[in-house]
């Protein structure tokens, strides 16, 4: 649920949920070089995500 702040800066009802969205931007030597963050009302928003097999990579820990 969304902080006062949030709500106002969104122009959201109080009941409204709202969808926050992080993303870490890597470099070749995995260290972070982006962080994004997104906050939308989540009754005005709609996610896709295009998946691509590219490579085979290898899972690890956050």
């Amino acid at each position: 649920m969304p902080l006062p702040n949030e709500r106002a800066t969104l122009h959201i009802p109080d009941a409204t949920p709202i969808v926050h969205a992080t993303r870490v931007t890597r470099g070749t030597d995995q260290h972070p070089l982006i962080l994004e963050e997104l906050r939308a009302g989540a009754d005005r928003t709609q996610l896709a995500y295009r998946l691509t097999a590219d490579s085979p990579r290898t899972l690890r820990a956050v």
